[in-house]
């Protein structure tokens, strides 16, 4: 886990709990009697703690001879052991350290208790959203072709974007207390109940204040975080409390954010997700507590007008219906395929801010998946209006990478196995 930023506090003998802010890892002695908790309350600063960030607490307990030592944690609503996600506000998170000792005897233990800070990321280690590429990964015989096609495929300009503030995903994260809805969807896929995929039902969790996004594909996700699941649609609409949506699906953030593909899921709509290529849509989404705290690690997804129509190989499930004489059949990258910025290029050396030298270097590590069709070429930041607010500060913005970047510099990894979703034409 990378560790950005920890938190620890001083705790006195039976709950008498101080918190307080302190250097990174502090010792705390104390001689509790045999049974008695030791409370060590840990209040993060908002400012800092990013919402949603996952929690690692940590506590080595040494000194307590012929004891033994257990402890937990809370945080917020949430209790399970060792790993935590924070809530969407501020909270104190207590960690209780108990000695177990000879009950003849006292105890005498030095605590020591840390509170690791690092954002969440969705999906299994082994899923390929979150593995990166390895030092010399094999390329496409066409990269350089492809590549060319790729950069000079808008008529907007040869740059990437960052879609932020419309045409990207609004977030929002729901628990056991938020509000649920009846959602109707044109096709549904799993989680949707059908009989064959149309005019689908889901009881859906939708935070109060959820807007999907005002432009274009109007795409609404929602994270549970106590099941680990994402509630993704695509046209999301809401009217006098009903909503309803084109496509919804959801997907299990344990697995490897992988669905079958649709030439072989059983039913066919099983495959369909509330992106064109079928992808869960927290998969390749630059979130704010990564770019708080310094670092992506997983793979982005990235759209643009050539994508190749009727095709796609994994991760895929789905392949990107033709669009005019934009995305078909015989040119561009499938749905699936993996544009990598070469990783010999020294990002110090460019004119690069903080939040775009992030990007590029999981651009370097793990590459970007095509996902969609899009007007220009595009990558996604996510944009509730508490993202929008966030990136607003100076923190990103769409033409972020604009003229600080070579675009022929981006290669395209080996193609894999081609599934024909009849759609291209």
């Amino acid at each position: 886990m990378h560790r950005t930023s920890q938190w620890c506090a001083k705790a006195a003998v039976l709950s008498a709990v101080l918190a307080v802010a302190c250097t990174p890892r502090t010792t705390v002695n104390d001689s509790p009697q045999p049974g008695a908790a030791v409370e060590v309350s840990i209040t993060p600063r908002s400012a800092t703690l990013a919402p949603n960030a996952v929690l690692a607490f940590q506590a080595d307990v040494s000194g307590a001879s012929d004891s033994a030592v257990a402890w937990s944690a809370s945080c917020g609503s949430i209790t399970a052991a060792g790993l935590y996600r924070a809530p969407a506000a501020a909270a104190t998170c207590t960690v209780s350290v108990t000695s177990h000792a000879d009950p003849t005897r006292t105890a005498t233990a030095t605590v020591d208790v840390v509170a690791t800070v690092a954002p969440w990321r969705p999906f299994s280690a082994g899923s390929p959203w979150n593995t990166p590429l390895p030092t010399d990964p094999v390329l496409a015989p066409d990269s350089a072709a492809l590549v060319a096609d790729f950069m000079n495929s808008s008529p907007y300009g040869v740059h990437l974007d960052v879609n932020i503030s419309g045409y990207s995903i609004p977030l929002y994260w729901a628990d056991g207390a938020t509000p649920t809805h009846t959602v109707i969807a044109s096709l549904g896929g799993e989680g949707w109940t059908s009989i064959d995929g149309t005019q689908a039902t889901a009881t859906m969790p939708i935070p109060v204040g959820a807007v999907p996004d005002p432009l274009g594909d109007h795409h609404l996700l929602v994270v549970d975080r106590q099941r680990n699941l994402e509630w993704g649609c695509w046209n999301m609409t809401e009217s006098a409390g009903k909503w309803s949506a084109g496509v919804c699906a959801i997907a299990d953030l344990n697995g490897t954010g992988v669905r079958t593909p649709v030439t072989q899921a059983r039913p066919w709509y099983l495959a369909v997700g509330a992106r064109a290529c079928g992808f869960p849509l927290v998969a390749g989404l630059i979130r704010t507590e990564e770019i708080a705290a310094g670092r992506i690690d997983h793979a982005l997804v990235v759209a643009y007008p050539h994508v190749r129509a009727g095709v796609f190989t994994s991760p895929a499930s789905t392949a990107q219906a033709r669009v005019g004489d934009d995305a078909i059949s015989t040119r561009g990258i499938p749905c699936g395929g993996r544009l990598q910025f070469d990783p010999r290029v020294d990002l110090d050396a460019l004119d690069l801010s903080r939040s775009g030298r992030i990007i590029m270097r999981a651009l370097q590590e793990y590459g970007a998946y095509v996902g969609d069709y899009s007007g220009a070429l595009t990558l996604y930041a996510e944009n509730s209006a508490a993202a929008q607010a966030f990136w607003s500060t100076g923190v990103l913005e769409m033409y972020e990478l604009l003229g600080r970047i070579d675009m022929a510099r981006f290669r395209v990894i080996e193609i894999g196995t081609l599934h024909d979703n009849g759609n291209g034409n």
